[in-house]
């Protein structure tokens, strides 16, 4: 099949992540990928795929193909205005929770299919819609994440990882503050920890207290920062899916994560992880506080998010997504 990506951009988002994985799966099952985005979009993760640089997303730049798969909603109307092609709809996140753009809930009115990403996010557009979507999940390249020694063993001290969004980029549901709240209170318990932290935004980072900032060039990188750590701690108040505390999983790390919706279809409480209640600070004082003293806790946790992260594999989502769309051919 010839299938075609239409993006603005593929920067550091747990989106263009997906994006550029599931191209890449398909493209290893033997389909024709093409990725089209403008000139001065961003590509961050690696592709092994059809680019092709065009001065504007509109209709007459769409290249012919037997689905054209838009995501984000302002790539949705250029892909059913060109007629080029079968479209489905990928969404990869029910944008009307954060954007104020009337387009944006108008994009989820066409007449394509939808493809949502958790039983979350498919209830979230068939509640706000009244139209039903097909789930298929997300996945980790297993490769690349994998287990580490921890840091700890050679420091004696244990080290949280967290993934840090600014919201002057517009990321006001990643709970950021209530993380920075939670560590200041342990801290001010007295509790040795270390914090490792990943802030992709360009505006300064200015923490309570002292970390250790990374800026990791690639997916190994990111996953030596998973995997050495003792806990990784997820802070979003909701997310159609959720990748990071997977990859955290992945790596055999303990994962604090909230209770934000996608998560919901790998992330259980007590057996693979802890999960706390969005926006709830005591609680995820608490959380962070529980796994940081309990070894014996942390590692059950730990070793059963890796036994249960296994089946999810981009590959896994490739088929998926090969067999609805050979059912529509």
């Amino acid at each position: 099949m010839k299938i075609v990506f239409p993006n603005h951009s593929l920067g550091t988002g747990g989106g263009a992540r997906f994006v550029c994985q599931l191209a890449n799966a398909l493209a290893d099952k033997g389909h024709d990928i093409e990725i089209v985005i403008p000139e001065e979009g961003l590509i961050v993760w690696p592709l092994h795929v059809k680019i092709t640089r065009v001065k504007a997303l509109i209709p007459e730049a769409i290249p012919s193909a037997d689905f054209i798969i838009p995501n984000f909603y302002t790539t949705v109307m250029p892909a059913w205005e060109s007629k080029k092609g079968r479209v489905v709809r990928l969404s990869l996140g029910y944008e009307p929770l954060w954007v104020k753009d009337e387009l944006a809930l108008q994009t989820y009115q066409i007449d394509a299919p939808i493809l949502s990403i958790s039983q979350w996010h498919r209830q979230m557009i068939l509640n706000g819609t009244g139209r039903d979507s097909t789930v298929i999940h997300g996945g980790v390249d297993q490769s690349i994440f994998h287990p580490l020694p921890k840091h700890s063993s050679l420091t004696g001290r244990k080290t949280i990882f967290y993934i840090s969004r600014s919201e002057k980029y517009g990321y006001f549901w990643k709970g950021g503050n209530d993380f920075w709240e939670a560590c200041s209170r342990l801290k001010d318990e007295h509790l040795e920890f270390d914090v490792y932290v990943v802030h992709p935004e360009p505006d300064q980072l200015v923490p309570p207290f002292p970390c250790e900032q990374r800026t990791p060039q690639n997916d190994h990188e990111m996953a030596r920062l998973y995997a050495q750590a003792d806990l990784y701690v997820y802070t979003s108040y909701f997310e159609a899916f959720g990748l990071p505390p997977l990859e955290a999983m992945a790596c055999q790390t303990a994962v604090v994560t909230t209770d934000c919706g996608g998560n919901r279809d790998y992330a259980k409480h007590n057996e693979n992880c802890l999960v706390i209640s969005p926006s709830h600070v005591a609680q995820l004082t608490e959380g962070i506080k529980q796994l940081l003293l309990n070894d014996d806790q942390r590692q059950v946790l730990a070793r059963n998010g890796f036994k249960d992260v296994r089946p999810w594999t981009w590959q896994r989502t490739a088929n998926q997504v090969e067999s609805f769309l050979l059912d529509r051919l």
